[in-house]
């Protein structure tokens, strides 16, 4: 009896998973795991003109997914590449999906023309922030369909570099500045056996200057200048923690009245100056996240280098 158990158990982890999209993943250009799930429950999701029953069910090549009676295109090949986009996210909006929130990013992104609501549409995979900026805060947000290159992106040992510009009331002195860029103890909330615990820690080193400029009060037609402009710092950071620099200036007395960011990860907000804009990312910008692989060694040499690299290596070969 033993053995018949102990052999069942070794056929069931050995057995091959099986192949196909799941039903519940056929709207993952459009909708969550989760609203999928539910249209499923309310009969909505059709497979070949029948009413999908479990989420987990394979979906087959040629296979007709239908949602309130509309056709889904779900093959790959039927869906648009990623998107990569930067978004000049005006203050108030929430960086979350969710869209039972009010002023989410998606419904933001969308009224300035950034994607489509309709759950058929090939023309547009739903795309995610790549982290967050608080609501009261502006600038630079990246978006993406892709979720691999977002752990990359954010992982703290990678240390991607954020750029922000910040006023504050009062205007920081020299002493200030000084004391923020040597590194400022603040609490901060953290991720921490799957929960949220305070960390108590000191900043990191940072480039905290004066700058010269006009800040972005989040509105899409007006930028704010100040007539105190030496009120103006520009902040560099290798880390992101929550609050990070608010809690920073909190701790040596001043208040962040505006904070704007115009730089994450090598990407600036070059050609969406004002709140509300957005962009494709360039090829180049591509490239710089990490969404596009560069040439290799190889394919940067000329025919002739590598005709000669091979026949040397052929010969070589020849000599061993």
């Amino acid at each position: 009896m033993g053995f018949v158990v102990g052999f069942l158990w070794l056929a069931a982890a050995l057995a091959v998973p099986p192949k196909g999209l799941r039903v519940n993943r056929a709207l993952r250009t459009t909708h969550s795991r989760r609203e999928c799930n539910r249209f499923i429950a309310e009969g909505r999701l059709l497979v070949n003109g029948v009413a999908a029953v479990n989420p987990d069910d394979r979906l087959a090549p040629g296979d007709h997914v239908q949602l309130d009676g509309e056709e889904v295109a779900w093959m790959e090949d039927e869906i648009e590449p990623h998107r990569y986009i930067k978004f000049n996210k005006p203050a108030g909006v929430v960086c979350t999906t969710d869209r039972r929130v009010p002023g989410n990013i998606n419904d933001a992104f969308e009224s300035f023309g950034g994607g489509s609501s309709k759950h058929n549409s090939n023309a547009t995979r739903r795309v995610y922030p790549i982290g967050r900026l608080d609501a009261e805060s502006t600038g630079l947000i990246l978006l993406t369909s892709d979720g691999s290159i977002v752990n990359p992106l954010l992982r703290s040992g990678e240390k991607k570099v954020k750029e922000y510009h910040v006023m504050t009331e009062p205007c920081a002195t020299d002493a200030h500045i000084l004391q923020l860029a040597a590194g400022i103890v603040i609490t901060t909330k953290a991720r921490k056996d799957g929960g949220m615990a305070d960390v108590t820690a000191k900043t990191l080193p940072c480039t905290v200057e004066r700058i010269d400029a006009t800040i972005n009060t989040g509105t899409r037609s007006t930028n704010a200048s100040y007539d105190n402009k030496s009120a103006a710092l520009r902040f560099v950071l290798g880390e992101g923690r929550n609050r990070q620099i608010r809690r920073m200036c909190a701790a040596v007395g001043i208040e962040v009245t505006s904070l704007h960011r115009v730089g994450f990860a090598g990407i600036s907000l070059q050609g969406c100056e004002n709140a509300g804009d957005w962009a494709s990312l360039t090829e180049a910008e591509e490239l710089t996240i990490g969404a596009r692989k560069g040439p290799t060694r190889n394919e940067l040499r000329t025919p002739e280098e590598r005709a000669r690299r091979k026949a040397k290596k052929l010969a070589k070969k020849q000599l061993k």
